[in-house]
């Protein structure tokens, strides 16, 4: 379980931490709770780029617009974890390098030591902690696909003397970009007419810099006490300079035929933690954190617009900064009780502020500057249970407590106070079926919550330059109330070798409070905003297997295979359907895999395959996304004991990637349709000891 500490047994914890080794240990086959742990190991096989890459090759995980959904489901739905807290503000799984990562844990039913926001599930990012030997190595490599190429650096440093331990994980890229994008926008009368057609050529021109460092200090103190410290540093840069020109094919000229834009922004992040653990007897301990955040996020944007006679219709400067400030702090008792009990009970607080500052100016004149802020006050109460029944059975019980306080307020704005609390009843079960090797069979019966973030809370008007039903304004809503769902998951498992598995998982969520998007004409324009809208219900089907060849014939070559299908079902029972999925549901998710290695040559290909469709958002919304093929091919090649080399083509198909979103109602019909030409890359990355 998740409650526990590496060493201690998930399922049957004192079999496992008395007798049995670490390698022993197999998470996915004995914790009571279900997960998939993806090593360092895994991360690092394709050379990817961010943890963002890897996530896209485990099995139930879709990768849609930067982000990392469970169940098919965006819009937050998945619980984003670091360290097992809840990432910081501005936090991105692509600002993470795979080198300061030790693994990687996807949970699809929660556990009461971490937040129950996970209503699809929670994905936990552990970065480096242990040291066991000295390390030290370095990678550095390039990529390149057309109009693009990209750099990228990163050092690990770790040693142990006597009772300190350290740990450097350092990693350094440059991005550079040109992306052409052609964007369709149509409209037309409540009769059907055609009014409007525009076609929309640009490119985006850019480049894109990062850096991170995650630094770990571990002190064994002589009471058998310890003491770590550890952080995580990410900045990036960020220019893109865009422009398009329009086509009128159809109608009189909506938008100017010249337009174009150019966009800087600076992010920086810290998160840093303080952790003393200490032992109670042989078998509990005692751990305190102390933790805080600090994060800015500063953006330049010029934008102009150029009619045909060669006057500006548009020329805007605006800059922004958004601060956000955190302290966080914890404390967790774990131990066994009776030999079968493994017992667990903590608590977690945080405050956290948000303020955001924005200035802009048009043709010279400057608006009054605007200021919003937020601030977040969260406290979290928890108790769980691993029991032991019997060698075959085991059952874990927990309860989690979470009470949520946000102020916000602004420019304009009147003081909004949100306060909401959620209660967590939490069951899991495993029993391993007798007589029949590897065969195990588990149940989990779940609370979750989706709480609003603190922007969806703030009544800010967000304004789009071209305002229509396709491409309208967006503002928050102070009075969006959490989202509570009910859960059951099952699931069968078969082990029968050494890595070799075949499972077959179902879940079900029951979802009161949904949040969806209600579009309003007000005041000649457009307007998006989050509501409460009643029931929503959640299906989802996973099958996967992967298995070394040799599991089934002796004689056959060194490949491992892997391939998985996840079917996903979805409906919100205000919006009428068909197609009425949440948050956008990607509907069919599959992956397909082979690794094979020869001598001092390791290869092998990746196939992930997402497909898209029509949503159906309101009663006269509609959005549409193509379906994502992505095959991916490495060769890895040790050139001796401390060199190799590593060589990986992602997106060899070329997937274009399309979406669309329109509006069909009594006001007429409105579209905007956007295509991206997909891109092939190649990387080559030198890997060396020393």
């Amino acid at each position: 379980m998740p409650a526990l500490t590496a060493g201690v047994a998930h399922g049957q914890p004192a079999v496992v931490e008395v007798n049995a080794s670490r390698e022993s240990y197999d998470a996915r086959r004995d914790d009571t709770a279900g997960k998939i742990v993806v090593s360092r190991d895994d991360m690092v096989r394709y050379g990817d780029a961010s943890v963002l890459d890897t996530l896209k090759r485990v099995p139930g995980v879709t990768v849609s617009g930067g982000n990392a959904q469970m169940r098919g489901l965006g819009a937050g739905y998945t619980q984003i974890l670091l360290n097992g807290e809840r990432a910081p503000s501005g936090f991105s799984l692509d600002s993470v390098s795979p080198e300061s990562v030790e693994r990687i844990e996807v949970v699809r039913a929660a556990t009461a030591d971490n937040s129950t926001r996970a209503i699809a599930g929670t994905i936990n990012v552990i970065l480096k902690r242990a040291v066991s030997k000295a390390q030290r190595d370095w990678k550095a490599g390039a990529g390149a696909s057309s109009g693009m190429a990209e750099g990228k650096a990163s050092l690990n440093l770790s040693d142990r003397a006597g009772a300190f331990s350290y740990s450097l994980a350092a990693s350094a890229s440059r991005n550079t970009f040109r992306r052409p994008v052609t964007t369709v926008e149509t409209g037309g009368d409540a009769q059907g007419r055609p009014l409007y057609e525009h076609v929309l050529r640009g490119d985006d021109v850019g480049n894109f810099n990062t850096f991170n460092l995650a630094p770990r200090l571990n002190w064994a103190l002589g009471n058998g006490d310890t003491v770590s410290w550890q952080s995580f540093v990410y900045a990036n840069r960020l220019h893109v300079d865009t422009r398009h020109l329009t086509t009128y094919v159809v109608g009189a000229p909506r938008v100017d035929p010249a337009s174009g834009s150019v966009t800087a922004s600076t992010r920086r992040t810290l998160r840093s933690d303080v952790v003393w653990t200490r032992k109670l007897g042989e078998s509990a301990k005692l751990e305190s954190k102390l933790g805080i955040d600090a994060g800015n996020y500063a953006t330049e944007l010029a934008q102009q617009s150029q009619a045909a006679s060669g006057w500006l219709t548009l020329d805007r400067v605006a800059d922004g900064l958004a601060r956000d400030r955190a302290l966080r702090g914890s404390g967790k008792y774990s131990g066994r009780s009776g030999g079968a009990h493994t017992i667990g009970a903590g608590w977690e607080g945080s405050v956290a502020r948000n303020t955001s500052d924005r200035q802009q100016s048009d043709f010279g004149s400057a608006a009054a500057p605007e200021r919003y802020r937020a601030t977040l006050r969260s406290l979290a109460l928890y108790t769980q249970d691993e029991w032991s029944v019997t060698p075959q059975w085991s059952v874990y019980l927990g309860a989690r407590w979470e009470g949520i306080g946000t102020r916000s307020g602004g420019s304009g704005l009147t003081e909004a106070r949100n306060d909401s609390s959620v209660l967590s009843p939490i069951l899991h079960t495993l029993y391993k079926l007798p007589g029949a090797g590897g065969d195990q069979v588990r149940m989990a019966l779940t609370r979750t919550y989706k709480a609003p973030d603190a922007a969806r809370l703030i009544a800010r008007p967000i304004l789009t330059i071209n305002n229509s039903a396709s491409n309208p304004d967006s503002t928050g809503n102070p009075n969006l109330r959490p989202e509570l769902a009910l859960g059951i998951d099952a699931a069968y498992e078969h082990h029968w070798a050494k890595g070799a598995l075949f499972s077959v998982a179902a879940a079900a969520r029951r979802i009161d409070d949904c949040t969806v998007q209600a579009l309003n004409l007000a005041g000649g324009r457009w307007l998006l905003r989050p509501e409460n809208g009643g029931q929503c219900d959640v299906r989802t089907l996973d099958v996967e297997t992967r298995f070394p060849l040799q599991s089934l014939a002796p004689s056959a070559p060194a490949l491992d295979l892997r391939l998985s299908v996840s079917r996903n079902w979805s409906s919100v029972d205000l919006v009428p359907g068909p197609d009425n999925r949440l948050a956008e549901q990607v509907p069919l998710s599959a992956t397909a895999g082979v690794d094979y290695k020869v001598g001092a040559l390791t290869t092998g290909a990746s196939f992930v395959y997402s497909s898209g469709g029509h949503v159906r958002l309101s009663q006269d919304e509609f959005t549409y996304a193509s379906a994502r093929r992505d095959l991916e091919m490495y060769g890895l090649w040790k050139l001796d004991s401390k060199l190799q080399l590593r060589v990986s083509v992602t997106n060899a198909l070329r997937h274009d990637w399309i979406s669309n979103r329109s509006y069909a109602g009594a006001a007429g019909s409105y579209g905007t349709r956007s295509t991206q030409p997909g891109k092939t890359w190649v990387r080559a990355m030198l890997e060396a000891r020393f």
